[in-house]
């Protein structure tokens, strides 16, 4: 009977905890959001783009403006060879290095608790108020 208290203790803490931290992403959601993004991004496939995108940008964004997103994208990068792995971030966002064909650029991911994109940026400056590859809820 002693063998069943930490597996019954694990199920009523599931059951005890709020529906945030059930929600929270595994440790390495947003490195992994990031590959799925890489293989896309290089294969220029605005339809799988797409599915990577939680809903209010696949709402905000049809996967012709996609297409538009991503030549606009690799007119700044060319081919991207890797991402680094964060250099600052958490489970549901990340700063990265963009390792380009001709350049190094910085990305920011953003997902949501469905390991869903909801903010992502490459860039020469972060800091900038615009930016030429950059998909985002928020209209610039």
């Amino acid at each position: 009977m002693c063998g069943r208290l930490p597996r019954a203790g694990a199920v009523l803490a599931g059951l005890l905890m709020p529906d945030a931290a059930l929600a929270q992403v595994g440790p390495h959601a947003v490195i992994n959001v990031s590959q799925d993004l890489l293989r896309v991004y290089n294969a220029r496939d605005a339809v799988a783009l797409r599915e990577l995108l939680a809903p209010p940008l696949q709402a905000r964004y049809s996967v012709e403006d996609l297409r538009l997103i991503l030549a606009q994208c690799h007119g700044l990068t060319h081919e991207i060879d890797r991402f680094s792995l964060p250099s600052w971030g958490a489970r549901r966002y990340g700063f990265f290095g963009v390792y380009a064909e001709n350049t190094v650029l910085e990305m920011v991911l953003e997902i949501d608790e469905n390991e869903k994109i909801v903010h992502w940026v490459i860039t020469d400056d972060v800091t900038a108020r615009s930016h030429q590859c950059a998909l985002s809820g928020v209209p610039e």
